[in-house]
């Protein structure tokens, strides 16, 4: 007995300092493990930072070639504001981004040739745009052409691309580092727990601790993935819309401006002609004069000539016209939003009182929910928003049946969305999409209007941030989905487009 107690008292010590041991040792794995844990998630997401950083260099030089593109067919000094701002922030995000590619392992050759890339692309931008400004434009489409700014585009994006599978290969190898030291964490507590149940407890906390660092670093990485690829889907679908309507703007200006212009050319030909008769009729002496050259003389003086001016006249007034309907499309995407809160119920109930008039010539009413949400928005916008829609429903009523117009909203995930219903006449399904462009109408062209405001509806509905859709079923009547920021100042603080 004594001497099993003997041998116990031996060996509790060394059971003891091996247990110390032993705790000791899994203390410094645990720590070991956890400090890994940590590094690993915290150069995974500098990568995916450095990622996102490198995605906004490459944005900036998209939105100047962009702002490049608009002017060179515009020559509108306003699409120069997205180059200006880009061209002032590239040289300091390049800046400050340089550093950190290095670092990542992006060699100094590679960043090097970007910057020089990116100063190449710069530069072919401001000699098309001083040469656009100088009123060469030939010159200026002639150094597009070449092609040279797409070569260099295209290099800096394969550039970007090999940026993008580093840091991506980087956040792949600190995941499976983090993953290896769960692995060993893992094998220590169950080492530890076979030899030493008291170490159990410890050994549990330490592993929910380093499975929840685990975890958040794996969320964050996630979290800041699905952000970084919902941000460049949205960039890019909204550069996508914005080229679509620039190219579709250009081509209905072009369109509706020539109109007029051939109209012009044409009865020129004839005011020509008309002179030329007249001349001829007066340089005749009076003795070899001819009752068919009289008559041709007094047709071209009494009806001919006035006939041509009046067609050049009415002509000129509506290229007048539709150039002042769009500087006051522009006017409007350009105007200072002032916002503050806005009860929808009140601001609707002044925009009805100054339909009042027309509404009581034609019978129609206008029907506001009383759950309209509340909103911080530009109230002048709304007001021109609204006032459109409803004078268009007034407009366009079926004289069939008495108008009724309805309107009523909604708020949700932080937009306030508005329905304008109306019983009218409705809008054809091949139209419905058509009627939001400049100078583009739908129907029977039986009421007056040059086809600008809805055009103007969807600038200002986009300036607020949101859009505007139409539902519609011919012969029955029109509802405009209106969706706005419920907070404009929030949504603007977000940088949403």
């Amino acid at each position: 007995m004594l001497i099993g107690r003997s041998v116990f008292s031996r060996f509790v010590p060394l059971l003891l300092f091996a247990g110390a041991v032993l705790l000791l040792a899994l203390v410094l794995a645990s720590l070991r493990f956890a400090t890994l844990t940590r590094q690993s998630s915290h150069e995974a997401l500098d990568a995916a930072r450095l990622n996102n950083r490198a995605m906004q260099l490459l944005t900036l030089v998209q939105d100047a070639e962009t702002s490049q593109r608009g002017y060179l067919i515009t020559g509108e000094e306003k699409y120069l504001g997205p180059f200006k701002r880009a061209q002032a922030l590239i040289a300091l995000h390049f800046l400050s981004v340089s550093g950190d590619m290095m670092k990542a392992g992006i060699s100094h050759v590679t960043v090097e040739r970007l910057k020089r890339l990116v100063d190449d692309k710069l530069g072919e931008m401001r000699d098309t745009i001083g040469l656009k400004k100088a009123g060469r434009d030939a010159e200026a489409i002639a150094v597009v052409q070449t092609d040279s700014g797409k070569r260099v585009m295209d290099e800096i994006r394969e550039i970007m691309t090999r940026i993008d599978a580093i840091t991506g290969n980087i956040g792949f190898q600190r995941e499976e580092t983090m993953a290896n030291a769960a692995k060993w964490l893992l094998i220590s507590i169950t080492g530890g727990a076979v030899l030493l149940v008291i170490l159990v407890g410890g050994a549990i906390f330490l592993a929910v601790v380093h499975a929840r660092q685990l975890e958040v670093a794996r969320q964050a990485l996630a979290e800041q993935n699905d952000m970084l690829e919902v941000r460049i889907k949205q960039r890019t679908q909204f550069l996508e819309r914005a080229n679509r309507e620039l190219q579709s703007y250009s081509y209905i200006v072009g369109h509706d401006l020539r109109a007029p212009l051939v109209n012009i050319m044409g009865f020129t030909s004839e005011l020509e002609r008309a002179a030329a008769i007249f001349a001829d009729y007066m340089k005749r002496s009076p003795d070899t004069r001819d009752d068919l050259t009289e008559k041709l003389a007094r047709e071209a003086v009494g009806g001919d000539i006035p006939e041509a001016l009046g067609f050049i006249r009415s002509s000129m007034k509506r290229m007048d016209d539709l150039i002042n309907e769009i500087l006051r499309l522009a006017r409007a995407g350009s105007r200072q939003l002032n916002a503050e809160p806005l009860n929808f119920v009140e601001l609707l109930s002044e925009t009805v009182a100054s339909l009042q008039h027309r509404l009581d010539e034609t019978g129609s009413s206008v029907v506001l929910s009383p759950g309209l949400p509340p909103v911080v928005s530009d109230r002048l916008a709304l007001q021109q928003i609204f006032g459109n829609l409803l004078d268009n429903a007034v407009k366009y009523a079926d004289p069939s049946r008495r108008a009724v117009i309805h309107v009523s909203g909604t708020i949700a995930n932080g937009f306030a969305v508005i329905d304008v219903a109306d019983n009218g006449r409705g809008i054809a399904e091949r139209d419905r999409e058509r009627i939001f462009e400049l100078f583009r109408r739908s129907g029977p062209q039986d009421r007056p209007g040059d086809g600008i405001g809805l055009a103007h509806v969807r600038a200002l509905v986009r300036r607020l941030g949101g859009d505007v859709a139409v539902k519609s079923v011919l012969g029955e009547g029109t509802t405009f989905v209106v969706t706005l920021a419920a907070d404009v100042r929030s949504a603007r603080d977000r940088g949403e487009p």
